[in-house]
């Protein structure tokens, strides 16, 4: 499989076709358009739950949204991608944060135009992407350089809007609503976590302490197994209730889904280009299994 995205161990660069899929693919996850597809999945994943419409402007505001914070983050983060991502390593900083910028301004009209509550949801998850990202006085550090801050805090950030933003101009159940904001939260942590085994090198060159940077990566495999294992108790209160029970083949899917990318992944070398086609992507089947249902 990593052989086929082109993750070689001598770093060449496939030719032909498949070279210029796999220079697409590089693409579309280094600029944050792969995680911005993502993030409306994220949304529809909520809006499905809920049995509400899924309101295109919705999808709409959680791609700019989080099209403009990745960016923004990948311009902060020059250090530590010089060597995580080294396809990257000649883009200035300008080429993030003006997309960045317009997406963010995009994002508030439209997020206005949705309603008042989904313009509180984008404000304050920009608010917490400036701290999550910038030092914001001398001596203090980012959000992000703190130990399982960065990992929890973005968890958070997705699963908060993931869960309100749909929520934010139809009515829905409060405890469907913090049922799904659960659900978002476990599988972004694994996630992100996920995603610093990859950033290890990096992390370390630019001094952020992430959780596989401290505990080593088999003691973070077995944090993973276990943050996993807490849907397990989330299937098991649904079923008690009644909810969800159309979705539950999907649910226990994305369950199943955490296992395997937890096992596979969370080792030293794996190819970055696949794991995040693999671990930020599993939205898509979630949802696409969800729609069939």
């Amino acid at each position: 499989m990593a052989l086929l995205l082109g993750e070689r161990t001598d770093q060449t660069r496939p030719i032909g076709a498949r070279g210029a899929i796999i220079d697409l693919l590089r693409l579309v996850t280094s600029t944050s358009v792969f995680l911005s597809v993502n993030a409306q999945m994220v949304a529809a994943f909520s809006c499905l739950l809920y049995g509400v419409r899924v309101e295109p402007a919705t999808l709409l505001v959680a791609f700019l949204a989080t099209y403009s914070v990745y960016n923004m983050n990948r311009a902060t983060d020059m250090a530590e991608d010089s060597v995580n991502r080294p396809e990257a390593a000649g883009r200035g900083t300008g080429f993030y944060l003006l997309p960045s910028a317009v997406a963010a301004a995009l994002c508030l009209l439209l997020s206005a135009y949705v309603g008042v509550g989904a313009l509180l949801v984008i404000v304050t998850t920009f608010v917490a992407s400036v701290a999550y990202s910038v030092r914001l006085l001398p001596g203090v550090p980012r959000l992000k350089e703190v130990v399982g801050v960065k990992s929890v805090l973005v968890a958070l950030s997705w699963g908060f809007t993931g869960a309100l933003l749909p929520a934010a101009a139809q009515p829905v159940d409060l405890e469907r609503m913090a049922l799904a904001f659960a659900y978002i939260f476990i599988m972004l942590l694994v996630n992100t976590v996920l995603c610093d085994v990859c950033d290890v090198d990096g992390d370390v060159v630019s001094g952020v302490r992430t959780l596989p940077v401290m505990l080593g990566l088999r003691r973070t495999r077995g944090l993973l197994l276990a943050v996993n294992s807490l849907m397990l108790p989330w299937l098991a209160y649904c079923l008690s209730r009644g909810l969800f029970l159309e979705y539950m083949p999907a649910l226990f899917f994305g369950l199943v889904y955490g296992y395997a990318i937890i096992l596979v992944f969370s080792g030293w070398r794996r190819g970055r280009l696949l794991v995040e086609l693999a671990v930020d992507g599993e939205w898509l089947p979630l949802v696409a299994l969800m729609r069939l249902l």
